[in-house]
């Protein structure tokens, strides 16, 4: 072996180390407040985004410029919630630097106790892209369910605000909100659905079956409730939490806010937390992740105002694709033929509520 092979193969195994070792969180005291479900239930969305911006020095994410408002958005007729620039950003600035620890994709989950679900898929790669983000979704189900997780801020304030109705995919087909939908755009999300529904039946219910406890941790659920005289599963059922309706809603919720980026040599789905806040649109920001800090990064091309709205350009989606994965087109889309393709290299997949 070269010196130059042998310097290149040492380079990755620090890199998968450190990736292994990041994506577990630092195991704060289980008394922390902020870790409990019950510091954030009580609160309506506005107090719970409040709580977690001020909660971010503690988290270790630094994003000391970066606040949260809404934003009138005529093309919709509505207003969404979106990352605001609180001061003026300068050139070449980092806006945000949010460490790996706090960001939660597939690696969070390798490192939990649905290791075993996992390698239920090893040999099943006919959906891998899905499969790892509805691993990711499973993981989010079950830290928001749980009575304390150090996700708990994450999901409870930021994550959980992102109403699934608002991506059509997600929406089911008998309700007049998907009939209401053009046809084209019913078949992208039925595809979608589609999609869900075999992994769910071939991966999800057994592992159910097979990996209770893993499902259940922390109080999540209960894998012992059983189904109500009419079938129905007990709300507090693990059938429940995981139930195909409730995976196919999250599952579009992650698709819609994930970033996919190189991180040590490997292309990645992963959740970025206060980055993922940011809606469409160009004003000069760029994200990389830095392996070497092990960290997400995002920063200023050129000068931001204080009170800008802090947007980031997802990518090239055509219209029915834009529509169906995100609840909006933008201007710039053209009309589906063919397929089309999101820009790979510091693409962001997220939704704009």
């Amino acid at each position: 072996i070269s010196v130059g092979a042998a310097n290149s193969s040492r380079s990755l195994m620090l890199g998968l180390l450190a990736l292994c070792h990041a994506a577990i969180p630092p195991a704060p005291s289980s008394s922390a407040a902020w870790m409990q479900r019950s510091h954030w239930i009580p609160h309506n969305d506005s107090e719970r985004t409040a709580r977690f911006m001020r909660l971010l020095p503690s988290l270790g994410l630094h994003c000391p410029k970066v606040g949260v408002s809404t934003f009138w958005y005529p093309s919709i007729g509505r207003r969404l919630r979106g990352a605001v620039a609180l001061e003026p950003i300068a050139k070449h600035e980092e806006v945000c630097v949010v460490p790996l620890a706090n960001m939660i994709s597939f690696l969070s989950v390798q490192n939990s106790s649905f290791a075993p679900v996992l390698r239920m898929a090893d040999k099943d790669v006919s959906q891998r892209g899905l499969w790892e983000a509805a691993a990711i979704s499973l993981f989010i189900l079950r830290e928001g369910a749980r009575d304390s997780s150090p996700h708990a801020a994450y999901i409870h304030a930021s994550f959980s605000g992102h109403d699934p109705a608002s991506i059509p995919k997600t929406l089911p087909p008998d309700s007049d909100a998907f009939r209401a939908l053009k046809p084209s755009v019913q078949a992208t999300a039925r595809r979608f659905q589609a999609r869900v529904a075999a992994l769910h039946q071939r991966l999800i219910a057994p592992a159910l079956q097979q990996h209770p406890a893993a499902f259940a941790e922390g109080g999540a659920c209960d894998p012992t409730a059983a189904a109500s005289a009419d079938g129905a599963a007990s709300p507090r059922s693990c059938a429940s939490l995981y139930s195909l309706r409730r995976v196919t809603e999250v599952l579009g919720v992650v698709q819609a806010r994930d970033w996919n980026l190189p991180v040590f040599g490997r292309t990645r789905q992963f959740i970025v937390p206060v980055c993922d806040m940011l809606n469409f649109g160009q004003i000069g920001l760029r994200v990389r992740f830095d392996d070497r800090r092990s960290s997400f990064l995002l920063w200023a091309l050129r000068p931001i105002a204080a009170g800008a709205e802090l947007l980031f350009y997802y990518g090239s989606f055509c219209q029915d694709e834009a529509l169906s994965n995100y609840g909006f087109v933008p201007p710039v889309s053209r009309p589906c033929e063919g397929s089309s393709k999101s820009k790979h290299k510091g693409s962001k997949h997220k939704g704009m509520p």
